[in-house]
């Protein structure tokens, strides 16, 4: 999968798209703004973006997370300390990890949004993945 990376911590964002990388998956990123973000969209669209709530410039990856809906129909997930902030956003994502978290995590719960993607029920939610009901993806989702 073509992932988005919004992480304005530079040692979390190397080691999430390192194993993103390893994964196969192709990393767009890290973006540590909203504006960083969006200008990498502009080009080509990730199929799903991983965003950190509070970003660099004080922007907001909520607002992010909207935008990205909105606009290209991109999916998101949070993976912030901000869990709070993130299921007041439930409506706009697929869910949130926790900070801090295992990679693996992250990993599993990529492949599981792939398997909703293609119309399968969630199903083996990985630990540390807090799933949104709202904004779940599927054959008829948009």
């Amino acid at each position: 999968m073509r992932i988005l990376l919004v992480e304005d911590e530079v040692l979390i964002a190397m080691v999430l798209g390192e194993a993103l990388e390893t994964a196969d998956h192709e990393v767009m990123g890290p973006a540590a703004t909203l504006a960083e973000a969006l200008a990498l969209c502009e080009g080509a669209r990730p199929d799903l973006a991983l965003l950190d709530i509070n970003l660099r410039d004080g922007s907001s990856g909520v607002e992010l997370a909207c935008i990205l809906r909105k606009r290209w129909g991109i999916l998101s997930v949070f993976v912030s300390g901000q869990i709070l902030e993130a299921r007041r956003a439930k409506d706009i994502a697929l869910g949130a990890i926790g900070k801090p978290y295992e990679t693996g995590t992250v990993l599993r719960t990529i492949e599981m949004v792939r398997a909703m993607m293609d119309g399968e029920p969630p199903t083996g939610i990985p630990v540390g993945l807090e799933l949104f009901g709202a904004a779940r993806p599927g054959p008829t989702a948009f």
